[in-house]
């Protein structure tokens, strides 16, 4: 278990620390929002980038550039880390706080808001209380030797340990490895797997030309974006793009990354329908370009895993115990 990172000396995976979240201060506000609290959003949360990037996808497929993308759950919220959260909190916590905010908004499974709004609701510092609260109820016993106290410190946590934190909440996840050495740097397995899960069921091939062209090939799908983790740097994953029958991108959200004013402005306008704005060219353009991610071949031996929601019904007490020590499958 641990970060997918290179093996320590006696052979298991090791943990690696980084910084995390820091003390509060009233600058420092560790808030939790959601579209239907009817509130502006925080300055690092921008809602609307999916509707953004499926009509920038849609603008690059008439251009020739892109021939389909497989995008998640239409809803799903970018949210970027601020200055008193850099290093691992804009990582782990970050991509953490992305999917409650999905998790909380979707109806898909209504019974989910209840779970993870209480007793303590979803934040970057909270997640630290999170984990904590598991291990005290017997989840993750090694993890819990190897960090022993999680709280106010600034020590690194993975996906692993979201895992932790959202079984304990009895929300359905599972966790994919992606060994390196079984293929192309890993990442083929992880790309099919990608294109696997984000594509909607085979439809009847178009009849004709025109009907291919006429043909929705840029979709939204009910998928809960997907967190996938790199060593010691994690994105969370909201579809992909296939350029050409070879050649596919990651659609990403980083949260070390902070999108441009005019990409914000453009994804804002979108998610109010009463405001709805022409979108510029220039906007499309820029907008694609940053969220691919391209993975490169692995020359250094990194090993993906990815934390993904099934969308099933709330784990039961039987199911919570089984997940009491974290298990992987793999991809």
């Amino acid at each position: 278990r641990g970060p997918p990172s290179s093996s320590s000396s006696n052979g298991g995976p090791s943990r690696k620390r980084h910084h995390g979240a820091k003390g509060t201060s009233e600058a420092e506000k560790d808030v939790f929002w959601y579209p239907t609290l009817n509130t502006p959003p925080p300055d690092n949360y921008t809602p609307g980038m999916m509707l953004l990037l499926k009509k920038a996808l849609t603008a690059s497929r008439s251009r020739g550039k892109t021939r389909r993308a497989c995008l998640c759950w239409d809803r799903a919220i970018y949210i970027c880390g601020q200055p008193w959260d850099r290093g691992g909190a804009a990582g782990t916590y970050r991509n953490f706080v992305m999917a409650c905010s999905g998790l909380v908004e979707q109806q898909e499974q209504p019974m989910y808001f209840a779970l993870l709004d209480s007793p303590i609701s979803p934040s970057v510092r909270h997640l630290q209380l999170w984990i904590e609260s598991a291990w005290a109820d017997g989840y993750d016993p090694q993890g819990a030797a190897q960090l022993q106290s999680l709280v106010g410190t600034n020590k690194w946590i993975g996906v692993s340990d979201l895992y932790t934190a959202f079984s304990c909440r009895g929300i359905p996840c599972e966790l994919v490895d992606f060994d390196y050495k079984r293929s192309f740097g890993g990442n083929e397995a992880l790309m099919k797997w990608v294109v696997n899960h984000f594509s909607p069921p085979s439809q009847p091939r178009p009849s004709t030309a025109a009907a291919a062209l006429m043909a929705d090939t840029i979709v939204f799908t009910s998928k809960m974006p997907i967190i996938l983790q790199d060593g010691l740097h994690s994105r969370t994953i909201v579809g992909f793009e296939e350029v050409d029958s070879t050649t596919f991108n990651l659609l990403v959200f980083d949260p070390s990354r902070h999108p441009s004013a005019k990409l914000r402005k453009a994804a804002l306008a979108l998610s109010e329908p009463s405001q709805r704005e022409e979108i510029s060219d220039e906007v499309l353009r820029d907008s694609v370009p940053y969220f691919r991610y391209h993975l490169h071949r692995n020359v250094f031996g990194k090993q993906w895993q990815i934390l993904y929601f099934p969308m099933t019904e709330p784990l039961s007490d039987f199911q919570m115990q089984k997940r009491k020590l974290v298990t992987s499958t793999q991809g």
